[in-house]
């Protein structure tokens, strides 16, 4: 397997270098020095170079002991420095111009001690759209001109490597499902539909950034073959009373209205935070469904052309307070929900083809509401011993419920036209859930080259899924047995790790640790007990190291062990017909997969490669079709199969053109190879895939800036089924508003009407064969105008974590 990829990465390696060359000649260097007002040296303050056109950061340095610097390689252009250390106000240098090949002399830039006249200073540092970490790539939600106006999802949805399939209601990243959701580093432990629903109806007006983490450290629960995503919500770190607050409207084949707002309070030892989000989008939801089935050389083909209206109110708020008790020691209490009500009403016209002769016609009313809702409360005590050592203490309540009435109507006709028959049937899903969970973490620096991570975790869980399917027969409701029943589901899980931080010289970093994670789990109804009763531990090692060949070129190697487990959802079946051929249910069946991965990366500057591979045992795919040749209906249930195999190869590489246009390209290259048993036929898929994500940003005189961005994704498998290409091009226009910190945008989303869920089953020799065309989205134009308010005196961040990271997303 290496002398197969050997060839590739070194080819890799060359184009990446290639591509950093232009960047590497006719550079120059500034050096100086910062001192106080009686120049005397500082030493380790922040030097900081910027853009003089647009205060954008080039990059930052810290000054040797004896208060010096030297900025290397700095390209043609004007620039400004400025400098900060703690007790003292931010200084700035003159404009500084560079040419080709200069040694600048910027001498001494003095700092003052802070002063009311110096706080009126204030600069923007514009972070990338995109900036790629050791273990991770950062998606800077704020700072796009195309993501107002947006839902978490559909922001999510444009970010490099990331599938989301609305169908099954799964969100994969560089082809691998299992992906857990966390909100401000708390695991969103709900069903995947929920999650789907939730960021459906999130604001973007709220989010600071997302962050795609594909080799979690051992602190992280190792849920989640795929890695977490992130999602980070703004918080405001400043003195006083501040915050910001959006609007946005927009209409594309619907209406949509998004408002956030938030606040924060510090004074002295207390901060009091607030943030609240709303949205309401309604749109049309068209589609069409294809189905064929053989049974004793008779055909029975299903056509569905669906006309459909969804309507979605989205709310989400938090409320915290963080109080210092000592010098050492706060104290916080986090108060969260959200409230998201997904309705549709749809009209659709079925047809039945038997022998290619049309046997029965119909019209199928429904209506579905599917409400989920939630809230949660988290203490944390957070103590530090010292500077290197540190104590956290979690208790988290969480209570989740869904109720997801559905009421059809199928009226059917002959051949002729003439009315037949009709029949009224509903289905109802009530399903609570709680959690409780105490986690403790400490960590300390053991000596100045190694550090240590420990903590214990403890997780109760319990929900019911009372499901029940009726008819009305004779003017009664009489409850269908078979498929109506009260689920029951006790979980226990408890986790222990260990990491290890260790400097193993200059050049060179390592990182291991070991998880060890037990789970007792136990499903049954009133009529059937312990249709899942599993007790089970497993290990999860964790490596990685990263070594700097030199100033400009990084090399990282990483191996993790990971799981995802069946969510409660799976577990616990519900019963849906989306026609009356095709019914969707769960699995109670379903067994843990576990992942092995390894991933090596390349940095070259601001050029990043990366190479994996992983393979993933009894994984766990989506709605998978199993077709009933008696009955002649297709069933989608969620499966294990064999196993699935991944090759991803990932590039990310700037392109500054001019110092007003510039490109982010983010390009991801799969193979995958699937291997599953069907009907006791072994069966072998193999789909190479690209997905690309490029960006472009313009910066216009007076104010305006315009963004152009868009991604493509080839076609993909999705277990057995195969996922047809889709993506989207949107652009924006921003205009700076005074100097109230306000801002409009304008923008267009899914210009080309290209995002589409298109998917195939082609397996005639099992007799599978089945199409599905949706449009989840439509073309998009929105209005947005925000604007910050308050004062702006900066306090460093208190960082903050909930015992619950790694608790909600186990409810998928």
């Amino acid at each position: 397997m290496k002398k197969k990829f050997l060839p590739v990465t070194a080819c890799l390696l060359l184009v990446v270098m290639a591509l950093g060359f232009q960047t590497t000649s006719a550079q120059s260097k500034i050096h100086g020095s910062i001192v106080d007002i009686s120049h005397k040296p500082i030493p380790y303050a922040n030097v900081l170079l910027l853009k003089l056109s647009d205060s954008s950061l080039v990059k930052g340095i810290v000054t040797t002991e004896s208060g010096t610097y030297i900025l290397q390689d700095v390209l043609p252009g004007k620039y400004l420095i400025t400098s900060t250390h703690t007790g003292f106000a931010q200084s700035f240098t003159s404009a500084i111009e560079i040419s080709r090949n200069d040694n600048i002399d910027a001498g001494m830039l003095e700092l003052h001690e802070l002063s009311a006249q110096l706080e009126q200073v204030t600069i923007t540092v514009k972070k990338p759209l995109l900036e790629q970490k050791i273990d991770r790539l950062i998606v800077n939600v704020a700072n796009s001109i195309t993501f107002p106006g947006n839902t978490a999802l559909e922001v999510l949805e444009r970010s490099p490597g990331i599938i989301v399939d609305h169908q099954n209601n799964l969100i994969s990243m560089n082809g691998k499902n299992g992906v857990v959701i966390m909100i401000n580093g708390k695991m969103s432990r709900m069903p995947v539909s929920a999650v789907v629903q939730m960021l459906s109806g999130m604001s973007s007006g709220n989010i600071e950034k997302i962050e795609l983490i594909t080799t979690p450290p051992a602190n992280f629960d190792a849920e989640g073959n795929a890695g977490y995503i992130n999602i980070v919500l703004k918080e405001n770190n400043n003195f006083g009373t501040n915050g910001s607050y959006s609007a946005t409207i927009g209409y594309g084949k619907g209406r949509l209205i998004q408002g956030s707002f938030n606040i924060n309070h510090r004074k002295g030892k207390i901060n009091l935070y607030a943030d609240l989000s709303y949205s309401r989008l309604k749109k049309p939801f068209p589609g069409h469904t294809y189905a064929r089935i053989s049974n004793k050389g008779n055909i029975t083909e299903s056509y569905i052309d669906l006309h459909r209206t969804d309507t979605t109110p989205n709310i989400n708020g938090r409320l915290g307070l963080d109080l210092e008790i000592s010098r050492h020691t706060v104290v916080g209490i986090l108060l969260s929900g959200y409230n998201n009500k997904f309705t549709q009403g749809e009209t659709n016209d079925y047809r039945l083809i038997k022998n290619n002769m049309l046997d029965t016609a119909g019209i199928l009313t429904n209506s579905e509401m599917n409400r989920w809702y939630n809230y949660g409360s988290n203490i944390n005590l957070q103590h530090d011993f010292n500077q290197d050592e540190k104590l956290q203490v979690n208790f988290d309540y969480i209570h989740y419920a869904n109720d997801q009435p559905v009421h059809y109507h199928n009226a059917f006709y002959n051949n002729t036209g003439n009315f037949v028959y009709e029949q009224y049937s509903r289905g109802e899903k009530l399903t609570p859930i709680n959690f409780f969970v105490v986690a403790v973490d400490y960590s300390k620096k053991l000596g100045k080259k190694i550090s240590m991570e420990t903590g214990v975790k403890g997780t109760l869980s319990a929900f019911t899924n009372d499901i029940s399917y009726e008819r009305l027969i004779q003017n009664s409701w009489v409850k269908d047995k078979g498929l109506s029943a009260e689920y029951k589901l006790d979980e226990k899980y408890s986790a222990a790790y260990a990491s290890f931080n260790m400097s193993v010289n200059k050049k060179t970093d390592a990182k291991m640790g070991l998880r060890y994670e037990y789970t007792s789990s136990n499903l049954g109804t009133k009529d059937k007990k312990n249709i899942v009763d599993r007790k089970y531990g497993n290990l999860f090692p964790s490596f990685f190291i990263s070594h700097k060949l030199n100033e400009k070129n990084s090399v990282n190697l990483s191996y993790s062990r990971r799981i995802t487990r069946p969510t409660f959802n799976d577990l616990a079946p519900f019963t849906y017909f989306a026609n009356p051929t095709t019914l969707l249910t769960g699995n109670p069946a379903l067994q843990p997969a576990i992942a092995n991965t390894i991933k090596t990366d390349y940095t070259y500057k601001q050029y990043y490669s990366s190479l994996s591979f992983s393979k993933e045992d009894h994984f766990i795919t989506g709605f998978q079709p199993e077709t009933d040749s008696i009955t002649g209906k297709i069933i989608l249930a969620p499966q294990n199969l064999v196993n699935r195999k991944t090759i991803s190869l990932i590039i990310s590489f700037p392109v500054n053109l001019t110092k007003w246009w510039t490109m982010q390209y983010n390009i991801t290259g799969l193979w995958q190879q699937v291997n599953a048993v069907y009907k006791d036929k072994v069966l072998q898929l193999q789909q190479p895939n690209i997905n690309i994500n490029v960006s472009q940003t313009f910066r216009i005189p007076k104010d305006f800036s315009m963004e152009l961005s868009g991604f493509y994704q080839s076609p993909v498998l999705d277990g057995i089924s195969l996922t047809r290409a889709f993506g989207s091009l949107d652009a924006g226009i921003k205009k700076k508003l005074g100097a109230k910190n306000g801002s409009l945008v304008f923008n267009a989303g899914n210009i080309l009407n290209t995002l589409r869920f298109r998917g195939k089953t082609d397996l005639p020799e099992q007799n599978l064969v089945a199409a599905i065309d949706l449009r989840f989205t439509h073309r998009i134009f929105k209005l947005t105008y925000s604007r910050n308010f308050g004062k702006e005196k900066l306090k460093q961040k208190r960082e903050r974590l909930t015992g619950a990271e790694d608790e909600k997303s186990r409810v998928q």
